[in-house]
């Protein structure tokens, strides 16, 4: 899309989309805890926000091992998971997913990625973070800096893989079903036959395969962020 002569990827205008809305639920959430009675029995959108924040709290401390350091990657976690269920599932909507684009999920990678690398150096110190890259032997360096690497990598391709394959196959299927509706008179003046096969593939590819991705990425996001916790703080914790 080109507006004053500047092209625009359509993707730009989903991430506006999913903000939004990741925005008006964040409000909507706020607004109804204020006005909750702390001493009765939540329910509603109260109740439904307290599950969620439970759920995402038991999660990230099994995954990292810890009753103390878990509360400060929870938030990020949490807010993670809506918006990249809302960004993987958007395209039920005939809306592009973000994620479909690399950019997108570059960027969230790179954000996981400087989370990891930071508990490392907190965690090592930047002489044990440095020297690490040279164990058990000097010339493990390379190895060894592809390591550090294959994550940032890993995570970001693989979501954008399956988000993109799965609008793809979709955009394929609804060409092929409106060709082929176009082939009955009087009723191939719509895709008929796409009304009929999409729904079960779009409850696959967009809101099944969207779900799995996510908690692939906060998954990862937890164990890698976990695994470079203090040995004897886990101890301690666990």
């Amino acid at each position: 899309m080109s507006i004053f002569g500047i092209e625009i990827q359509k993707e730009v205008f989903s991430i506006l989309i999913v903000s939004a809305i990741v925005g008006a639920i964040i409000f909507v959430v706020n607004r109804s805890l204020k006005k909750a009675d702390p001493l009765a029995k939540p329910s509603g959108i109260t109740a439904l926000a307290l599950l969620f924040v439970n759920t995402v709290e038991k999660l990230t401390r099994e995954s990292m091992s810890g009753n103390k350091v878990y509360k400060k990657y929870a938030p990020y976690i949490g807010l993670l998971m809506v918006y990249l269920f809302i960004s993987n599932t958007i395209g039920l909507f005939a809306i592009s997913a973000p994620t479909s684009n690399y950019s997108v999920t570059l960027a969230l990678t790179l954000i996981t990625w400087f989370m990891i690398q930071s508990v490392a150096i907190g965690t090592q110190g930047w002489k044990g973070f440095i020297k690490g890259f040279f164990e058990p032997f000097a010339p493990f360096v390379i190895m060894n800096l592809f390591g550090l690497i294959a994550p940032l990598v890993s995570m970001s391709l693989r979501m954008f893989g399956n988000v993109l394959s799965g609008s793809v196959i979709m955009e394929l299927l609804y060409t092929f079903t409106g060709w082929i509706s176009s082939l009955i008179p009087y009723l191939g003046i719509f895709n008929w036959l796409g009304v009929i096969v999409a729904p079960a593939l779009h409850l696959y590819f967009d809101l099944f395969s969207g779900f799995i991705q996510m908690f692939i990425f906060i998954s990862l996001t937890m164990v890698y962020i976990g695994n470079e916790l203090p040995e004897t703080e886990k101890e301690k914790e666990s």
